[in-house]
């Protein structure tokens, strides 16, 4: 019986170790994706199938950090940031494209996997499977669509519009909700300037309760904003903002600033795809027109305000992370003040072991707005209306583990629905 359970000891332990040896040549690319922007990781592993794409950054030879920016056409501007490691220590490769708004996934997708391709050339080519590569090109003639660089080139004179509508119904004997918003947004980006506006409209419909026990309300907003700046070194912008709302819920009936803004980037614009440290000033008036009267007995008022802002962002391959802090006060009453700290981080620590977390808390004293008078039932439970409050805070975490097999070349799509979802209420 010894004999027996010491050979099935033996076999398992041979079938773990064999399941455990890569069954690649050593030789061989062993790719690491480290999507920071929209990837279907799906798609490029059935395109490219002449590497190993592994869970763990650790244990690549590539890695690959994908991350994006917003043109001012609409698109997105990718940047795909190639670092060697192990024998191909100190090779680095950096390929860029752009989606253009009006691409489709499929377009985009495609464009990508050309990308990566490419960026891999290099490595590839120190590899034994650089024997098996046939090279080819497009034919000459093909059409491609070409990117207009100045005004000349563009009839829109880089001028882009966008006209969304959207409504939200639902409910049940107890309880209703229905909302319809609108809005109009037109933006201009050039490298010298850029200036967005954007008009927006809102209603809110809620029901509580039926018959004798039923309460309603609605909800109301309408908003205008401008932002407009203009670049004056690789470090320096300067511009400012106009916004004007009406809101039933802050009891607006106007609040109408214009702030003028500078900011300096302790690092070039250009790097702001990996690293970004902006500190921003803003100062102006604001007049506010109040639909009830405030707690300090006012129904209109005019103020001026400033506010000093430092942002922080950074894409590496050991993850991401983002933050803010801002202070901003009333000049007619320096104790009418509002901090804030908020951020985001997404952290790799060791082999298999990620951390993250992201939070808001805002130390507030400026809430000039808050209607007079009790505060009632209804206004808690149903927050109909903005209630006065000296603070404001979330925050969420979470950790992800992952061990096992290194290796996750293998893509099986089935009872995946073909990556449709809908979401229930």
């Amino acid at each position: 019986m010894k004999t027996f359970l010491s050979l099935v000891l033996a076999l398992l332990l041979v079938n773990v170790c064999l399941a455990q040896s890569p069954t690649t040549k050593v030789d061989n690319l062993r790719v690491f994706l480290d999507c920071q922007a929209y990837c279907d990781t799906d798609y490029i592993k059935r395109e490219i199938t002449f590497v190993d794409y592994v869970n763990d950054r650790f244990q690549a030879n590539v890695y690959l950090l994908i991350t994006s920016q917003s043109t001012g056409s609409g698109g997105r501007e990718y940047k795909l940031q190639f670092e060697g490691q192990e024998k191909f220590a100190g090779m680095m490769e950096t390929k860029s494209y752009l989606r253009q708004a009006v691409a489709t996934d499929d377009e985009d997708r495609k464009e990508a996997v050309a990308k990566i391709k490419l960026g891999l050339m290099p490595y590839l080519l120190k590899t034994e499977k650089a024997k098996d590569m046939i090279i080819s090109f497009k034919d000459d003639n093909s059409n491609t669509s070409e990117i207009a660089t100045t005004s000349a080139e563009d009839p829109w004179n880089f001028w882009v519009f966008n006209l969304n509508l959207r409504g939200h119904f639902s409910g049940d004997r107890n309880y209703s909700s229905n909302s319809l918003n609108g809005g109009i947004s037109a933006n201009r980006v050039t490298d010298k300037l850029k200036t967005s506006i954007s008009i927006n409209a809102n209603e809110n419909n809620n029901r509580f309760g039926e018959g004798d026990e039923m309460f309603t309300y609605t909800n109301r907003r309408y908003s205008f904003s401008n932002t407009t700046v203009w670049s004056i070194t690789d470090h320096l912008s300067a511009g400012g903002f106009v916004s004007a709302q009406k809101s039933d819920y802050s009891n607006y009936d106007l609040d109408l600033a214009v702030t003028p803004a500078i900011e300096y980037n302790f690092f070039p614009y250009s790097e702001s795809n990996n690293r970004y440290v902006g500190l921003m000033y803003k100062v102006g008036p604001r007049y506010l027109n109040y639909i009830e009267e405030t707690i300090f007995s006012q129904m209109k008022e005019f103020r001026f305000q400033e506010s000093l802002s430092l942002d922080v962002s950074f894409n590496q391959k050991w993850g991401q992370i983002s933050g803010s802090t801002s202070f901003s006060h009333y000049f007619h009453d320096f104790s009418k003040k509002r901090l804030s700290f908020s951020g985001y981080g997404d952290i790799r620590l060791f082999k298999g072991f990620s951390f993250n977390i992201g939070g808001y808390y805002a130390i507030q004293r400026d809430q000039l707005n808050i209607i007079k008078g009790t505060v009632t039932d209804q206004d808690l439970l149903t927050r109909r209306r903005q209630l006065n409050s000296n603070y404001d805070f979330f925050f969420n975490f979470g950790i992800r583990y992952r061990f096992g097999s290194l290796f996750n070349n293998v893509v099986n799509p089935r009872f995946d629905g073909g990556g449709g979802m809908m979401y229930y209420y």
